[in-house]
């Protein structure tokens, strides 16, 4: 009984495989959105999105070790005193914040003591090797000592005067990072961070195309979503000598006079240059139709429906993309416009893959 089994169970086995062998599964059709992709021409002046930044900024922090003791106090809008913040205005040689002193104090003082005695010793010496009563090598000796004291003291003095964190040029405190108590030094990072707002710049990127038609020291107009209908004029005062290497554009800079301190640093401005650039006939895609090619680890593909028959069918086509802008992209080559390319459900596909598009 168990032998007629096992044969029955192998022949229905050996069925199934030659069946499948024969008669291959039929790929079901896939359901896809298109869109027909269209070109656009170049205009006569290209429009960029660009950062404020500040014209100067400093990051400032404690060269020696200790506890905040003390932070600049202002009087803030409700007429109390407060410890300065994100936003206060300040003056070079400020004092922002101090550290606990004391240590520092008597290392000067005992320094101020050893030097004291070395040079006394040094007087001493040299007042003997001139009259010859002791030998070059006691006197270089003593000398020796007392510069060594003296390079001390001056050590000493330095880090007591480091107890104190000055503001190193007017400017508006960007960033506060410390509060009192806080155990502070080189190795903590930043307490604050400044910046000369005097001037700011606008800071933009641009492909390959445009860079060769920027100038230096050319005029520019600065828009901002800030200030609707307010037109800032800047000067264009750096254009980078090599394109980012990720992003493939070059970094431009736009300085602009600020004495009103209107412009934040972060703030989003726009601008559009005047520069002529050669209308150029554009593909553009959205960025969810891009896919990897099947056989390919590298470059980009679209999907294209195209009528088989009664049918539609999927076709891999090969492209090169160009800029970003928004959530559309640039086709440099592999589309001429006018094709319906799958913008949902493209990841699904194959090449000649049988079709649906839904809406």
């Amino acid at each position: 009984m168990q032998k007629l089994m096992w044969t029955l169970f192998i022949t229905t086995a050996v069925f199934i495989l030659s069946c499948g062998g024969h008669e291959p599964i039929q790929r079901q059709p896939v359901s896809v959105k298109v869109e027909v992709v269209g070109g656009s021409k170049g205009s006569g002046g290209l429009r960029y999105s660009a950062s404020i930044e500040p014209d100067v900024q400093v990051d400032l922090a404690f060269k020696v070790n200790g506890y905040v003791e003390e932070i600049l106090q202002v009087t803030g809008a409700d007429g109390r005193s407060r410890s300065v913040q994100d936003g206060d205005v300040i003056k070079k040689g400020t004092v922002l914040a101090r550290i606990r002193s004391q240590e520092y104090s008597d290392r000067v003082a005992e320094a101020q003591a050893s030097m004291t005695q070395a040079k006394a010793d040094y007087d001493r010496a040299l007042n003997l090797y001139e009259n010859q009563s002791i030998s070059k090598a006691d006197y270089d000796a003593s000398y020796a000592r007392y510069t060594s004291a003296q390079a001390r003291y001056r050590q000493a003095a330095a880090d007591l005067a480091d107890c104190q964190l000055r503001a190193p040029m007017d400017g508006v405190i960007l960033k506060r990072t410390i509060e009192n108590g806080a155990l502070v030094g080189p190795a903590s990072g930043g307490a604050f961070v400044i910046a000369d707002v005097r001037n700011v710049k606008a800071v933009f990127g641009v492909t390959d195309l445009a860079v060769s038609t920027m100038k230096m020291g050319a005029s520019q107009a600065i828009a901002t979503e800030a200030f609707p209908g307010t037109e800032f004029t800047g000067t264009i005062t750096r254009i980078a000598s090599f394109a980012d290497p990720v992003s493939r554009v070059f970094e431009v800079e736009c300085t602009i006079p600020n004495k009103d301190n209107r412009l934040k640093p972060g703030m989003i401005a726009s601008l559009k240059t005047a520069a002529e650039i050669p209308a150029i006939q554009t593909v553009f895609i959205p960025l969810n139709a891009v896919v990897r090619p099947k056989n390919s680890t590298t470059g980009y593909a679209v999907y294209v429906v195209k009528e088989n028959g009664e049918s539609l069918v999927s076709r891999e086509q090969i492209v090169e993309l160009g800029d970003v802008m928004g959530n559309m992209i640039a086709v440099e080559k592999g589309l001429g416009g006018g094709e319906q390319v799958v913008i949902a459900g493209a990841t699904m596909l194959a090449d000649s893959q049988e079709v649906i598009i839904i809406p």
